[in-house]
Parts: structure tokens; sequence; C-alpha cells
């Protein structure tokens, strides 16, 4: 789909009040206008014609005009001439609306030149025409008998024996009243010759099938006779239904309005009633192929049916006289198509739509259905709610987050639970998990796409590509009898006609709650059984022989409310797990079993060569053929399960998610791992534009309307929620994991958490150095060495993003060893994994484009912190003064007033008699390249989970080429020194940060940090780092852009003032102060284990991060007195400057 929509088309299907057609006439297009006659044409009169033998009759290039050739005698030829009032769909101008309803052939009595026609039968004698002019006429009444002058005899004309006082003649009777029927088509049929029993030669006239006849033989050789078709009552014809309205006016080019939707409105065809039924409403699936993707999509239609009183031309078409309380209606369909199944709230808007146009409302239709098609956007995955009013009804729509189970509405659980009893569900739905056929039957048509949907989404983690016709039309009954795999829904009346339903088909008769399967299937293991089953008996045990609400789903707006069940208890969450949960032990270790390439550029390409099913089943102890699990692996979604699984691109959150299922264990306070989800965000719809309209205008239909292209809008600009498809971080990165953590955990959460966002950023920026991947890499193995020593054990997500970069980079071979590694070390891979190591070692790719962004100095601005930053010479102050009590929070106490959340930027001041919270700020001294002023400024200091939330969040919306932008540092300088402050306090290497370091220090770097033993940071001699005399002003602006402060220049003495408070900081961890971290009697701490947690995981990190960073301050501050001379060349302190620095 070119941009994703909420709902495709707005269509309304009815009858084609132009040529309503028999939904059993033939469609092409030929058809309609010559080979066959519609079921309403209408015969206005018939003539009989004599004619010289060599002469031939021919209509002159007229529609409504036919002759036939009757008889032949005597040198004299007569021809029968029909004229039509109305033929496949066409009128002739001058037509009185008469039609002929019958055709007889009469011996009526004759008196003179007149016939005569008794009173009581009604019959109009057929005049025989011949040259010259002809009189025929009604003459007068006599005796109960009507006196016809004109010729009207022909028995001389044919083979017929005259008796005296008596003609042959042929009459008609025309339609009078509604009951009558006109005939629509007249032929002449000849005997041919056939072969009986006995095998003799007979002519044998063979009768079109619904055709009437004259029992007497026309033809010079008396072997024609005259045939004739009445039209049926309208009553009793099922007619095709068209398309009548459509918006928008011309089809996508990625997905056409299919021309089949109007077959599974009216399944048996439009039938008109003498009553006017109450609204019905219902959804059906259709499956299309996109011939750009060649994916199989299936295409949600929502359809509301309701009666409305015939229009005068299709009542005149059909000669149906309207007279109250004889009303005759006929059905309309309104339908909303979508690629989404919101069927819950498509059946509300369609509700709505249609009481709309029974009243009286402010603007018109077109800009309501405008509104709705173009202007409501389609909800992003589990973020925000997209919330649409019409009429009186406020209607949400919202999308599970990708990292979540396939959208599946309650309702349609609901309704499965009230069709059958829970053991019958277990078996209808094992018999799809191995890929029976089933017939599901009801006479409700929503409750059978209800229950095929929810049949399709349970089996998750497999996904169903058979056959699915939740309604099946009457003109497609035959798929019933096909070989393949299906869910197909019919109607009980259906399979009454000469259908031959497969013997391994499984019928489930909703409306009784019975299944029969007349072949064995597979039982299911025992105790997964006995466990599903006792689940769903807790939470869905609501099945009822005798359900108003489940036997009145069809209903549009049924009086029976949901709210009067009384003890209704039904989960759909805990539905959910518990076949989750099946799954989960059906499938459980199923990652062991892949089959990995064994070299390089080795491709697999099927479940065969990337599964080994045999060794799975043997652990399964599934290795007969009756097994349930033996069966599910010889099924072709399993095969797709299993292909897409080891394929998967990495965006494939859905089988990630249960790949955590499989990992996940319940407890009695976590009993579910399927939650329900609640989106943060709620984005308002646009309201229908009433632009154009007076106030106070009214809109009021009589039926519902055509609509006027002139009342449409263009459609206002809307956001584009669902532009990406990847989750948003912050919907997989919850807290309530984090809620649940010890002291100890959270801890060494935090360290876990500081090496995930190094190797995220470091195979992110790996693109910068791609000459020297294989050095790099070898860096990454040592710091995953040194995790394991400090007992953090690299997890999956590094492992993976460490193989997608050397993919990008292409290192194939080191792609495998990492792959190998990780799985040495127990960790089995999950479907992203999969699908980037697949990616890595078949396809070969090089670098990404994202290598293109590499740091260009030259287009930065002049003040651009990149051009003059020296990242190994940055000296951090992480401790912070409490804006409440003034208590010096050293390191490890702003650690420990960290909440638990991937949200709270707030810290908690540690004394008893204060508990502030607020935002810690770390400072940072930084020297310059060129030898000009040094900076300092002041950041907001984050916890390791904002960080990495941040990093993925910045990462999710401007994609990973914003960390490698030549303004990173500048743009998102909060995310920046942050990173830089960690990575420097657990001796983490980040010259990738650097946006000055050289490609060919690269080996040097990575050499040194590798090979040669750490030197103490308290004993380091390094070169003191070239500090000059003027330093930032600080900003407690919170923004991202502006949260480090600009530049400015100050006195030399304000200067040293602001950089003695900073490195005297440094030392108040040590000795203490007037506001020292050693409390006083009144600045209490409060008792806690959270620094003694974090004293055990940090304490050496801090240590040796303080005496590191004391030692770069100490130095700056003494080159910053003898460079004091100098500094008086500086120009004097703006005013704004001295105030901010008199405030801090």
């Amino acid at each position: 789909m070119e941009v994703p929509r909420l709902i495709d088309y707005f269509a309304v299907y009815g009858l084609n009040e132009d040529m309503p057609i028999s939904s059993h006439t033939p469609t092409f297009e030929k058809d309609k206008s010559s080979s066959f006659a519609s079921n309403f044409n209408a015969i206005s009169s018939l003539r009989l014609r004599i004619t010289n033998e060599d002469e031939v009759l021919m209509a002159a290039k007229s529609d409504f005009l036919v002759f036939y050739e009757i008889s032949c005698k005597d040198g004299k030829r007569l021809w029968l001439e029909i004229v039509y009032g109305r033929i496949n769909g066409k009128v002739r101008g001058t037509w009185n609306g008469r039609s002929i309803s019958k055709i007889e052939l009469y011996k009526l009595p004759s008196q003179g030149s007149h016939i005569k026609i008794p009173v009581s039968n009604p019959l109009d004698p057929v005049p025989v025409m011949t040259t010259g002019t002809n009189v025929h006429q009604y003459s007068h009444t006599e005796n109960d008998y009507h006196y016809y002058l004109g010729n009207y005899d022909i028995t001389d004309l044919v083979v017929a024996k005259r008796i005296e006082g008596f003609k042959l003649v042929l009459t008609c009777t025309y339609c009078e009243t509604s009951g009558q029927t006109p005939i629509n088509d007249i032929k002449l049929v000849a005997a041919t010759l056939h072969q009986n029993e006995k095998g003799e030669m007979k002519k044998v006239a063979l009768i079109p099938e619904n055709y009437n006849y004259l029992n007497f033989p026309f033809g010079k050789n008396r072997d024609s006779y005259l045939c004739f078709r009445s039209t049926s009552d309208p009553l009793n014809i099922a007619f095709k239904a068209e398309i009548i309205e459509k918006f928008p006016r011309d089809d996508y080019a990625d997905s056409p309005l299919n021309q089949a939707i109007h077959m599974f409105c009216f399944t048996e065809g439009i039938k008109l009633s003498k009553e006017q039924l109450s609204p019905t409403v219902f959804s059906f699936i259709l499956t299309t192929v996109d011939e750009n993707t060649k994916k199989v999509p299936r295409i949600y239609i929502t359809c509301l049916i309701f009666y409305e009183m015939i229009s005068e031309t299709i009542a005149k078409q059909m000669n149906i006289i309207q007279t109250s309380p004889n009303n005759v209606y006929m059905p309309k369909a309104l339908c909303l198509v979508s690629h989404w199944p919101f069927i819950d709230q498509f059946r509300e808007i369609l509700k709505e739509i249609y009481r709309l146009h029974l009243s009286v409302y402010e603007i018109p239709l077109e800009r309501v259905i405008c509104n709705l098609i173009q202007e409501v956007p389609l909800p992003d995955q589990g973020v925000t709610y997209v919330q649409y009013s019409i009429g009186r009804q406020k209607l949400f729509f919202s999308r599970p987050p990708a990292k979540n189970l396939p959208y599946l509405p309650d309702t349609c659980l609901e309704y499965l639970f009230r069709s059958l009893r829970i053991s019958d569900i277990i078996s209808v739905w094992s018999c799809v998990m191995v890929e029976r056929k089933i017939l599901l039957i009801s006479k409700c048509k929503a409750l059978l796409t209800y229950v095929a949907i929810a049949l399709t989404r349970l089996i998750y983690p497999f996904k169903w590509d058979q056959v699915l016709i939740s309604i099946l039309p009457t003109a497609l009954k035959n798929y019933i009898e096909t070989i393949f795999p299906y869910i197909i829904g019919v109607s009980p009346t259906m399979l009454s006609k000469d259908i031959e339903i497969p013997i391994d088909a499984v019928r489930v008769d909703l409306d009784a709650g019975r299944v029969l399967i007349t072949e064995p299937f597979p039982r299911l293991p025992d105790k997964p059984y006995r466990q599903l089953l006792n689940r769903l008996t807790d939470c869905a045990n609501i099945y009822s022989e005798h359900d108003l609400v489940r036997d009145n789903v069809d209903e549009a707006f049924c009086c029976y409310m949901r709210e009067n069940d009384e003890n209704f208890n039904f989960n759909p969450y805990a539905v959910k797990d518990a076949f989750v949960e099946f799954q989960s032990q059906l499938l459980r270790n199923y990652q062991r079993f892949f089959l990995m390439p064994s070299k390089a550029g080795e491709r697999f390409t099927d479940a065969r060569q990337c599964f080994n099913t045999p060794s799975f089943l043997a652990y399964h102890k599934s290795n007969r053929p009756d097994n349930f699990l033996y069966k599910v692996t010889e099924t072709s979604m399993f095969a797709n399960f299993i292909e897409t699984r080891y394929f998967a691109p990495e965006e494939n959150y859905e089988l990630s998610y249960f790949d955590e299922a499989l990992k996940f264990k319940r407890t009695k306070n976590d009993p579910y791992f399927v939650k329900p989800y609640f989106p943060q965000d709620t984005s308002p719809s646009l309201f229908a534009n009433d632009i154009g309209f007076e106030p106070g205008s009214v809109f009021q239909y009589s039926s519902f309307p055509r609509l006027n292209d002139s009342l449409f809008i263009e459609p206002r600009r809307i956001l584009n929620l669902a532009g990406n498809s990847a989750p948003k971080p912050a919907l997989l990165l919850k807290d309530d994991m984090l809620m649940r953590m010890t002291q100890t955990e959270w801890a060494k959460f935090l360290i876990t958490t500081i090496y995930r966002v190094w190797f995220m950023s470091f195979a992110i920026c790996m693109s910068r150095y791609k000459d020297y991947g294989n050095e790099l890499i070898g860096l990454a193995l040592h710091i995953m060495d040194l995790m394991k020593k400090n007992g953090n054990k690299p997890d999956e997500e590094i492992y993976r993003k460490l193989i997608e970069a050397c993919g990008k980079c292409g290192l194939k071979e080191k792609v495998m060893s990492l792959f190998k590694r990780m799985k040495n070390q127990g960790i089995e891979p999950d479907a992203c994994t999969h699908g980037v190591y697949v990616s890595a070692v078949a396809a070969g790719q090089e670098l990404s484009k994202q290598s293109d962004q590499i740091i260009n100095l030259k287009d930065l601005p002049p003040d651009s912190l990149c051009l003059t930053l020296n990242l190994d010479d940055v000296a951090f102050v992480a401790n912070d003064d409490c804006p409440n009590c003034e208590y010096n929070l050293t390191e490890e106490d702003i650690m420990s007033g960290w909440e638990k959340s991937y949200s709270n930027y707030t810290t908690r001041c540690p004394t008893a008699n204060c508990d502030q919270k607020f935002v810690a700020k770390f400072s940072v001294l930084l020297s310059s390249l060129d030898g000009t002023d040094p900076r300092a400024m002041k950041v907001e200091f984050l916890s390791p989970p904002l960080i990495r939330k941040e990093l993925e969040n910045l990462i999710y919306t401007h994609g990973e080429g914003s960390m490698l932008a030549k303004d990173f540092c500048d743009k998102h300088r909060i995310l920046y020194w942050n990173m830089a402050l960690y990575f420097s306090l657990l001796r983490l290497p980040f010259f990738f940060l650097n946006p000055n370091c050289k490609e060919d220090k690269i080996p040097d770097i990575v050499g040194n940090y590798v090979k040669q033993p750490r030197e103490n940071p308290k004993n380091t001699n390094k070169p003191a780092p070239n500090w000059g005399y003027s330093a930032n002003s600080v900003s407690d602006d919170m923004s991202d852009k502006s949260s480090v402060s600009g530049m400015s220049d100050h006195s030399n003495h304000s200067h040293n003032a602001y950089m003695d408070t900073i490195i005297t900081n440094f030392m108040r961890g040590r000795s203490g102060s007037k506001k020292s971290s050693v409390p006083s009697d009144n600045q209490s701490t409060k008792s806690s284990t959270k620094n003694a947690s974090l004293k055990k995981m940090f304490g050496n990190y801090i240590e040796d991060f303080r005496s590191e960073n004391l030692n770069k301050g100490l130095r700056y501050s003494n080159e910053d007195k003898d460079g004091e001379v100098e500094s008086q060349r500086k120009p004097p302190l703006g005013p704004s400057t001295k105030s901010r620095l008199s405030r801090k």
C-alpha cells in the first residue's frame, strides 16, 4: 500500500435502475445487449403479416421489432411481427406501458366480417395484415360478446381444418393488474430428428427451459412451435447486485476496488420484499493478490443492508404498481472496505451513516463520507488512539504494538465461545492446526466471520494462508468440494442443494453448537490439553444453547443489550494467553533445531534445509505419525513459520514476541504473558468539513441519495501516524519489569545498560571506520570478555548489533564466528537475530548508505562544538547540590535517588529532612584542539535506562545515520555527554564519539586498549591539557538543544572563581565542606540498601573516575592561574553574562 489508509472505499450496492438483471443470467458484456434477454423485456403488441413467397420481412434497424416466419402455404408466407415496448433495458419512446401477458390460439365464432369474443374472456385478437389498407378494430358489444371487425382468420394460412361458423384466431391478453406478469421473449422452435429408445428416428421439438408453447404445429411441414416465456413474479426473482456509488471515485493504483464484493453482500442475489425488513450488518473477508509484492493481503468488508421503497423507474420496468399498503421494498448495501479488521468500529460507523440519511443533518452525507475516507488516519502501532466522531458515536481506533499478538477484536473471541462448548472449540482449533477443511454453518452471516477470524488468529504464531471465505455466495458453492484445506462459512440452506461435502471436512454448526468430525484427528498432548481446557473453563465458559446475543448478531439495531447477560464471565486476554501457552509448550526450544550455513555464501531456501525436523520431533517424543505435533510439522503453515522465522528481517516483531513467550514463566503474581495494551496518546480526527454552507443549513433525504460530486471537497492534511512500521522504543521498554527488581538486580542492570548503549553506538559507528572492521570487532570481543569478568554477560541484543555491523562491513567470517560464540554461551537466537544473521551471511551486502554521512567538519558552523572538541581531555564533575537543602550529592547519592523507570528524569535528595526531587546535573570541563579558550557546561544527569530509551528513540525517529551526522554532539548534547560520561565511568573506549578522531589512529587506539594494561588514573602523568582563560556560562534549560551552555566571554576573575568552585566540588566527595556529602546532625541521610548495592557495583569505577577527573581539573586550575596575565586582554563581560555568573 502506497500510503497507509484506515479505510479504502465507501461503496453502495443494489439494483441497477436502468437494467435489473437476474443473478442467474450470464453477465458477460456482450450478453447484456444481445444474446440473453433481460427478465423484464415487455412485448407491447403482435401482428400477423402475409407476404408473397419471394418476400422476406426484416426489422429496419430497430431493436424493438422482431419477425418470425410461422407458416408458408400456397405461395403465401405468414409472419409474426413482435413489437417490444422494452428490450434489454431500452424503452421505446412511443410505448404506452401496456404489455402482453398471454398468447393463445382459439377457434372463435364469427358473424359476417366480425369475430366474437366472450366478454368474460378479455382477449385481443391478433390482426392479419395484407398489402393495402386493412381495417382491424373493435366494433361493438352485443349479447355478452365483443365484436371485432377485420381479418383475423389464419385457417387458410396454416395446416388446419376449417369449421363452418368459426375462425382460427391468434389472441393475446394484456396485463391489467400487478399480479399479471408480461411475456418477455418469444421464440419459434423447429423440431429436429432424434433417435428414441427403440432406435427410431423421430422429430422432436426441444422446448427451452421455463418456456411455454402453443400446442399447434406451425410451418409448411408442421414441425415448428411458437414458444414464449413469461416474466416471473419480481418478488420471486434473485437479481444481480451492482455497484451504485463509491468513494473515492477513482480506484487506488495499489488496491483497486474488488469487483466481487456484490456477490458477498447478497450471497443469493437481491430479492424484493413486501415488508420493510430491519437493517442487518455483517462483515466478510476477501483475499486479493498484490501484483507488485506478490503478497496475498486480506480485505475486510463491513456491510449494512437496509430496505427502502423501490423507485418509480424500477417499478415501471418490473410492471409493479405501488399501492399502499402493498408497497414493494428493495435492499441496498452500504459497505466500508479496508485492509484492517476494525469490524466493530466499522459496524457502528455504518449504523450512524444509515441514521444520518434518515434524519436532518447540518452537512450533507458527501462531506461525512469524504471526511471518513480521506481525513481519518490509520493509527500507529501501540502508541496512539485515533478518535473519530460521527453522529452520536465517538469511536477509537488503535493497533497493538508491533511486538504483540496480531490484532484480534475481542468480539470475535466472544462469539466463538458463545457458539461452541470449550471442548468443541479445542477440537476445531486442532483441526485448523493440522490444516483440515473447516465448514462453518450458520444462518447469521456476522457470526460466520467472527468465528473465522478468531480461529485464524488463535493459531499464532502460525498464519492461515489457505482458502478463507467467511461467507460463501451461492454462485461459488462448488468451492466446498475443493481438495485443498479451507475455512468456509455457509448458510444451512446452501447445504440442502446439490453439494457433495468432502468426507474429511469438519462441519461446525454454530447455531446448534455441534461439531461433526467424520475422520479421526490426532489427540493433543495430554498435559497441555488439560491445562488449556482448565484455563478456558475458568475464563471463557459462556456457551448457552439459547443465546439471544448470538442469535441476533446480524441485527443492526437489536433491542436485546449485552448488559442484560447475568453472570457473564469472559476474559479475552486470558483466552489468548491460554492458547499462546499451549503453543509455547508445543514448540518448546524449537530454536535449537535450526541449521546454520557452514560456510560463507551458503544459502538456504526452504524449511527442509534450515530446520532439523526429525530431531525436533524426537526431542518432543512425537516421532509417530499419529502424534499431533508430527501432523503439525507436515503442514504448509509450519513450513512457512520456519522459513519466516529463519529468513525474517529484523523488523519481524510478531515472531520475536512469541520467542519471548517461550521464555516467560507464569507465576501467581504475574499469571499472564498476554496483557492488554493501552496507547499513551489520543489523536482526535478532523470533523467533517462544513465550509461553503450557510449557518443553519439542513440536509434531508427521502431515500439513500446518489452522491453529488459538487458536494465533495479536497481533503485536509492529516498526520501520517502509521508511517513507521517499527515499534516505538517506549513500547518495548516498560517500567513494570524494572519495578520488580531488587536493589542488587537494579544496580547490575544499570551497568549492563551502559554496556548495551556502548555496543549499540559502537556498532552504528563501525561504518565510519570500515577499513578497520577486523580491529574493531576484536575490540568488541575484548569488551565482552571484560563484561564477563565483571559478572555481566553479553545478551542477545548485543550480539545482534555486532552481527548486523559485521554484515554491513562485509565481514562474513566474523558474522559466523559471533553467531557460534553466542550459541556456545547458551543464548538461543530469536527471530530478529536469525533474520539479521541470515541476511549478513547470505546476502553479502556491503556497507549501508549511512557510511556516506561521515562527519564533514568543513560544513559545520563556526561555533560548532565539533570544530574544537578534544574528547580525550574532557573532565567531568558528577556531583550536584540539592536545590532545597544545598546538600552536595555524590555520584552514588544521585544514582541511588533514581527511580526504577525509563521515563523519570529526577533523583531524590538523600537527607531525611529534605527528600526533594530534582533533576541532577553534572559539569563538563573541556579543552580545545587549537589552544583557544576552554569551555565549561552543565548537563542533565540521566540514568542509563533513560539514555538507552533516548538513543533508541533517536534511531527510531531519525535513523542510525543521526549518530553519524556531522552535528550529532551539537544537536543532541544531553545524550552525547551522558554517553561520554558513562563510557568514561566504566573505562570503555569512546573514540567513536570524538568527531576529530582520525581513521588511521584506530589500530593504535585499539591496540593500546586491548594489549596494554590500563594505568591507574590516580597516577597518570599525561601532559596537562591546554586550558585557556574563558569558559561557558551555565544554562539550566532542560531542552536537549539548549541544555548545554553556549559560548560567552567573561572576566578572568569570574572565570577563576567559577572554575575553582567546580574543582572544589571534586574534593567534597573526599574531604567534606560546608555543603559536604558528609551530613550534619540535622542533615542525616536515610538508611537504605540502595547505596550499598550501588557502591558494590560502581564503587571501584566511581573512585577511579573521580581520581582521573580530579587530576584533570587540578591541572586545568594550575594552568588557568599561569595564564592570568594573558587573560587580561580578554574583553570585559557583558551585563547578561555577569548576571548569570552572579546567580551561579
